[in-house]
């Protein structure tokens, strides 16, 4: 019953790979075909690429008109005389990084929040000038209502040491999330510093606050600003993204403001001052967060999409261009498509050549509109491209599958929650890479647990025979390579990568790390090759598991490795003891194992003189009845002969006579 649970699993997500493009695939497609070429455009905001000719600078017609109308670059929600953009320091008594700090209670954004640890907590922040605050407001947070503030002070001092209290308030409450309650007090002192001190909460062991707004009285409406678009640190909240990240690097153009009236509301800013000619092949494609703005289910961050002002005065807006799914590339239609997803990222690619060819592109924008207001928006857009891409060609329709899609899931939100695995049809086992080797759930996470330079990184290669990640993986046994001698810290020994020098497919795997060492895999029904290809002198290979069930044998004089695993989730009834046989066509320098510690029966490593060669074949092969038999299935599906394209040209046939019966 177990494998028959896997066998489906593998060829539905092989089925779901071959048809249409993901969104990594085609992220990672090639931007520019020369350099300098004066037809194509990228950038993700990182430096060295690209960056904004205009922030927070609407666009304006021929007339000199703004392209702009019931939108405004303040949040429309903020309280008069808001004086908060002016704190230029905060200190707290705690925080929760990398989310949820202290600057989040003050970044005008209500979908983010401090917390804290404590059912008590403080919060001071430092103006640019002493100002009389006579007025401040509170947002309650996301999460339960257990962890608002329900008694707290607010005080004032000139130097951060001595404060002098100006309002109390107790059993104050937040009738829902997201929601501002204002307080006004008297006071004609100018304070450079001011302190929220939250005495009680509603009972949580946890304090939690959305925004804290300090005003200085003033209730003359602030003038409309435009649209504010300009560059920052990415998303801080979603289901399966790196925080503080955009798409690739580290930044991402932030769109956000405020739609005031109530029927429509646009706004248009320019961004990129260019001159790209458009021909008949051109395309536009871009990734867009929009974010679940205070939980305003008319989603009006997803009214968002980049436009492009021609030199002939037209805009790509007004030209019924369509993308990858056939929704017309505007805000107001890509946001009544329903085809993004809010606190997600999503891909999105035109063919402008259609209905531009001729044409030469003058400005990349940003746009919002939308017809129900009045509402808050708030959004990120990255990787911006514009160019010609080289038509799919494959020879095989295994050429067509990508096994890493599905994998941009986690635990809170499935894209398909999947695994790159790489097997024959109906395999015994399947080989997978693991960003996580920790896990017997979510093994590969394609970006979410990307590294602080929002790089993936993995951290083992396993055998795996996991039929889905809420039932959990079984029988496991973990190889990695490594540089310096291997460590039981997983972080440690994790290696960076990025996804465009990934090869994903079911019949191989193969990757090429950032420090350019190389692992490829191909699979048989048993047994699989490893061909690693290191740099230096001194390389090692680490052998290892999810935890320490299971046991571990090196012999060096033979260049042999065996062990067994008894590795198995808790829904893995009926699983068995897997045995494993292993060797290597280089000679084993030495072999490592501790005698006791952190996973001492199942971890070790060999280590190889590579001055000469720098590559080490490694042959594998598993079996449920003994470490003999496992030999057997090794000396059976792999000759000594066999190179890893060998291996793999059979695996690949294997699966080109199974997707025979579908055509795209």
């Amino acid at each position: 019953m177990v494998y028959r649970r896997n066998r489906t699993w593998l060829i539905a997500i092989v089925v779901a790979a071959i048809s249409g493009t993901s969104l990594h695939q085609a992220i990672a497609a090639p931007r520019v075909s020369e350099p300098g070429d004066e037809t194509a455009f990228f950038s993700s905001f990182e430096e060295g690429e690209p960056q904004p000719d205009w922030e927070n600078t609407a666009e304006t017609d021929a007339g000199g008109n703004k392209r702009m109308s019931g939108v405004t670059g303040s949040p429309a929600t903020g309280i008069p005389g808001n004086v908060t953009d002016q704190v230029v320091e905060v200190r707290a008594s705690g925080e929760n990084p990398p989310n949820e700090t202290k600057e989040r209670v003050v970044d005008g954004n209500i979908n983010t929040k401090w917390l804290v640890f404590a059912s008590t907590a403080w919060v001071e922040v430092r103006l640019d000038e002493p100002i009389a605050v006579v007025h401040y407001a509170l947002t309650s947070a996301n999460d339960v209502p257990s962890r608002d503030p329900r008694d707290w002070t607010l005080q004032g001092s000139q130097d951060g040491v001595n404060w002098t209290t100006l309002d109390t308030q107790t059993d104050q409450e937040f009738p829902e999330r997201f929601y501002t309650n204002e307080y006004r007090f008297e006071n004609s002192t100018a304070y450079l510093w001011y302190r929220l001190d939250i005495t009680r909460n509603w009972g949580a062991s946890i304090v939690q606050l959305a925004e804290l707004q300090l005003s200085d009285g003033d209730t003359t409406p602030p003038p409309p600003t435009d649209m504010r678009a300009f560059v920052s640190g990415g998303p801080v909240n979603g289901w399966t993204m790196r925080a503080n990240a955009g798409w690739t690097g580290l930044k991402a153009l932030q769109y956000s403001g405020g739609q005031t009236s109530e029927d429509r509301g646009y706004a248009y800013n320019k961004v990129f001052d260019v001159d790209i000619p458009v021909t008949a092949d051109t395309e536009l494609s871009y990734v867009v967060f929009p974010e679940f703005t205070a939980n305003d289910l008319n989603y009006p961050s997803t009214h968002a999409a980049v436009d492009l002002a021609f030199d002939d005065g037209t805009y790509l807006s007004e030209l019924q261009a369509t993308d990858h799914h056939g929704f017309i590339v505007n805000p107001q239609a890509q946001g009544s498509s329903n085809s993004l997803w809010p606190d997600q990222w999503n891909h999105k690619r035109s063919r402008i050549g259609a209905v531009a060819a001729g044409k030469r592109i003058d400005r990349i924008l940003v746009g919002y509109d939308a017809a129900n207001g009045p509402s808050l928006f708030n959004g990120w857009i990255d990787d911006i491209w514009i160019g010609t891409r080289a038509p799919l060609e494959a020879e095989q329709p295994s050429d067509y599958v990508l096994t890493t899609r599905g994998t941009n899931s986690s635990g809170g939100f499935s894209r398909g929650n999947a695994i790159p695995a790489t097997a024959v049809p109906h395999g015994f086992n399947f080989w997978a890479p693991m960003t996580d080797a920790g896990s017997m759930s979510w093994l590969y996470e394609y970006q979410r647990a990307n590294n602080a330079a929002n790089l993936p990184t993995l951290q083992a290669f396993t055998a795996s025979h996991e039929p889905s990640p809420w039932m959990g993986d079984r029988q496991t046994f973990q190889v990695m390579p490594a540089a310096a001698t291997p460590t039981t810290n997983r972080g440690a020994r994790a290696l960076a990568f990025r996804h465009e020098n990934e090869v994903a497919k079911p019949h191989y795997y193969g990757v090429t790390f950032e420090n350019g060492m190389r692992t490829e895999f191909a699979p048989t029904d048993h047994a699989a090759i490893f061909r690693f290809t290191f740099t230096g002198d001194t390389s090692y290979v680490m052998f290892d598991n999810v935890n320490n069930n299971g046991g571990l044998t090196l012999d060096a004089a033979n260049g042999v490795v065996t062990g067994f695993s008894d590795v198995r989730s808790g829904l893995s009834n009926g699983a068995t003891r897997l045995f494993v046989y292993a060797t290597f066509d280089q000679p084993v320098a030495a072999a490592v194992k501790p005698p006791s510690g952190t996973r001492s029966n199942v971890f070790g490593h060999f280590r190889f003189d590579t001055a000469a060669d720098k590559v080490v074949t490694m042959r594998i092969a598993t079996s449920l009845i003994s470490i003999d038999q496992a030999k057997h299935n090794l000396e059976l599906e792999i000759a000594p002969t066999d190179t890893l394209e060998d291996v793999r040209e059979r695996a690949q046939q294997l699966w080109d006579d199974k997707l025979d019966v579908i055509e795209v």
